[in-house]
């Protein structure tokens, strides 16, 4: 059933999917599929790139990070064999004429089916579970009236290294490649490895893996070099391969490769063929335990392909709702979960940014959407973090799996990060132990998760102003104020407001375990800095943003440029500064200034000359990204200060406005961005293509959107180790349900809307 049809699809199968029916859509519209070990990106046009455990230090396929011409990737070509024509199977990239075209996009997979010439092939992509690869199912039907021969020919071109590709010329000479005649199989490995391993950080070790392509059909031919395929000064639109009767059969190492097969079918009429593809690598000298392997795995395509869409509903559906707003169902149930754990968790890569690292701050907090779901992988992620903070409380800003390679900088927000999200996983879990499971610190000795915590804020509370506020440092929440406080003078409200919030959760939490004299102190704490706060950086109507290292104030009444900025007032709001009135006073500022039919703008004016006292924010194009244009991360914010206000009919108002999939169907041509996921920003009033959605798939904003419906638009969620619903009931709404796991036990939330009741009718009962 075709469920919020747009201009260039529709979800169907109840969400789970949704079908490209145009594949000219704004911008790549694609999948992010990744185990955790294997990823990789698929658009509607064909295009993309794989990678293993990095997608920028261990780059396996080529791509050019071109959202315009989107012609990069693994393709596969058709020819008939008798006329000699030639085509791809998906757009990209000879661009066919094809009679008829869709593309699926699902969990964990991607489909393109197309007819042309008297040909319907469908290709189906995913990663298996358990496996370091990705398997490509093809299936060629003859729907012509006679039968046909045809050459399959699978291309593409293996890098094995960090990305950008940029000196093939280089690189060229350290790649080599052979064709296995037991497996049928090309594969390459490469002498050089150039990844700054911690250990290894010089360009003289070899890439530890070999990468292997296969299929479960002998090829006629084989091609490892480019220019043979291609031939000098051609594209594949005219390459040299497809006019002679086989490949070259050349393998070896000096010139420039490429993965390339030749496939003879002959194809009787109203027959369909099969053929089953294999990507993937493994370590190094271990090639014929690994193609026996995956040769096996190659004959079970279809039993993987099964425990990998389980996996992925099994983990979606531990949660449902139902709703009057189906764009909010289809969001909830499968897609921001999605997002959130295969593209930001496990791949960290898409196609605005390569990607790759762990964010200190980042990853924390998409691992709170694993609280209702799994929340021993939110356990997870704060043990890895703890072990990337230093003794003194500090933490690295990112850090690269596969290299070991991390960054310590002077952005003030990262440490705090590790406590707020413990205190979200303490008050869904209950779970005290995790307090005093002992982490190394990255640089001496080692801690309980309380006392890593606490160092976090100990070394927040000794990084103050004289006026008794936050110091920003190189950069708060926004990274792009990296000017504002460079000296260690510049204030930050936003963070004040924040470590406000966590001093007086943490000194509940200290009461509870029954530590009085600590509690005692950062109660303390947070009352002088929320007094601070309120005589400092309120100018009348809102919240200040911050000083920088002269006295300046950014974001108050004053300013020409940046005049307002969002997150002081939804945090003053979210952790109690200011309550009642006071919030919805504050709030209605955002409204009047902040709020426009695409979501909530970070800030406005947006700033159009570049102030090295500000930082790169005020560097980038006017209305893009931070520089005055929605940062959905922040914009989601608003909503749960929304429903913290008690202005219900706002929370669900502040969804529609982000929401990606009405967005979309509004106007796709302005929005671009994929109606599945959400953006990383939407572009301002500055900017020239004002409304649109960009940085899509690798923006945090997914695991926070998922929240802010489930916990504070439906008001799902857990208080006082109780769950319970304090929905934001839109007018039009009769009611809703939820189930959800809740301690190890499934709940089944109901709320009704009876005639002439105030409140609506809530009852939440464990389901069996």
């Amino acid at each position: 059933m075709k469920l919020l049809k747009g201009k260039y699809g529709h979800f169907e199968d109840d969400g789970k999917t949704y079908l490209i029916t145009d594949w000219k859509t704004p911008k790549p519209w694609i999948n992010v599929i990744s185990n955790g070990k294997w990823g990789l990106t698929f658009s509607q046009t064909g295009s993309g790139y794989s990678w293993l455990e990095h997608a920028m230090y261990n780059r396996i396929t080529r791509w050019d990070q071109d959202l315009i011409s989107d012609n990069h990737g693994k393709y596969l070509f058709l020819r008939d064999d008798q006329s000699g024509k030639y085509w791809s199977v998906t757009p990209m990239p000879l661009q066919t004429d094809f009679d008829f075209y869709e593309c699926r996009h699902g969990l964990g997979y991607t489909e393109i089916t197309t007819e042309f010439n008297g040909i319907r092939s469908n290709l189906r992509v995913f990663v298996p579970q358990k496996h370091q690869c990705e398997i490509w199912t093809l299936k060629l039907k003859n729907v012509s009236d006679k039968p046909r021969k045809l050459s399959v020919y699978p291309l593409f071109y293996p890098v094995l290294d960090t990305f950008p590709d940029w000196h093939r010329e280089f690189h060229k000479t350290f790649i080599q490649s052979h064709f296995d005649k037991k497996y049928n199989a090309l594969v390459f490995g490469k002498r050089l490895w150039t990844a700054p391993l911690l250990k290894d950080p010089g360009w003289n070790k070899e890439w530890p893996y070999e990468m292997f392509f296969m299929a479960n059909l002998k090829p006629a031919s084989f091609e490892c070099s480019r220019e043979h395929f291609l031939g000098q000064y051609n594209t594949v639109n005219n390459a040299a391969a497809f006019t002679k009767k086989h490949l070259s059969g050349v393998s070896g190492t000096g010139f420039e490769q490429c993965a390339a097969m030749q496939y003879e079918i002959s194809l009787p009429k109203g027959k369909e063929i099969r053929v089953d593809f294999c990507l993937g690598a493994e370590a190094l000298g271990q090639t014929g335990k690994t193609l026996a392997r995956y040769s096996k795995a190659l004959s079970n395509a279809d039993k993987l392909f099964s425990e990998s869409k389980a996996f992925w509903l099994e983990f979606c559906e531990k949660l449902l709702v139902k709703t009057p707003e189906p764009a909010l169902d289809v969001l909830v149930n499968y897609w921001l979960k999605y997002q959130a754990f295969s593209c930001r968790v496990l791949g960290r890569s898409a196609y605005y940014q390569c990607g790759g690292a762990y964010g200190f701050r980042d990853q924390l907090q998409d691992s709170q959407l694993f609280l209702s779901l799994d929340p021993e992988r939110t356990k997870k992620q704060i043990l890895d973090h703890a072990s990337h903070q230093r003794s003194d409380g500090i933490v690295q800003h990112w850090w690269h799996p596969v290299s070991g390679e991390g960054r310590i900088n002077d952005v003030s927000d990262n440490l705090l990060w590790l406590t707020y999200v413990t205190l979200e996983y303490l008050d869904e879990t209950a779970d005290n132990g995790i307090l005093k499971n002992t982490v190394p610190y990255l640089d001496k000795g080692k801690g309980t998760i309380l006392e890593h915590c606490r160092k976090s804020v100990d070394m927040a509370l000794s990084r103050m102003s004289r006026r008794g506020l936050s110091l920003i440092g190189e950069g708060d929440w926004n990274d792009g104020l990296n000017g504002v406080g460079n000296n260690w003078k510049g204030e930050s409200i936003w963070l004040s407001i924040f470590l406000f919030g966590i001093l007086e959760r943490l000194a509940a939490l200290l009461d509870k375990l029954g530590d009085k004299k600590s509690a005692t102190k950062y109660r303390n704490a947070s009352v002088a800095l929320g007094k601070a706060v309120k005589k400092h950086a309120f100018n009348g109507k809102w919240f200040d943003r911050a000083t920088d290292d002269h006295g300046k104030v950014l974001g108050t009444l004053t300013s020409k440029k940046g005049k307002i900025f969002v997150n002081p007032q939804s945090w003053a709001v979210i952790t109690g500064l200011v309550k009642g009135e006071e919030a919805r006073n504050l709030l209605s500022q955002v409204k009047k200034h902040l709020y426009k039919d695409y979501g909530v703008l970070l800030f406005t004016p947006a700033f159009d000359v570049p102030d090295k006292n500000i930082g790169y924010l005020s560097r980038y194009a006017p209305g893009v990204r931070e520089n005055g244009g929605v940062y959905t991360h922040a914009a989601i914010w608003t909503m749960i200060a929304q429903a913290k206000a008690g202005n219900t009919e706002m929370v669900f108002e502040t969804f529609r406005r982000l929401c990606p999939t009405l967005l979309s169907n509004a106007d796709a041509d302005r929005y671009k961005g994929e109606p599945y996921v959400t953006p990383g920003n939407i572009e301002g009033p500055e900017s020239l293509e004002e409304g649109k959605g960009a940085w899509t798939w690798y923006s945090g904003s997914a695991a926070w959107l998922y929240r802010a419906i489930v916990e504070y638009l439906l008001g799902v969620r857990v208080e006082n180790d109780k769950l319970v619903a304090k929905p934001c009931l839109p007018k039009g709404w009769k009611g809703f349900t939820v189930e959800r796991l809740f301690r190890n036990k499934k709940y089944l939330v109901e709320v009704k809307r009876e005639k002439k009741a105030k409140e609506p009718k809530i009852k939440v009962h464990e389901k069996k």
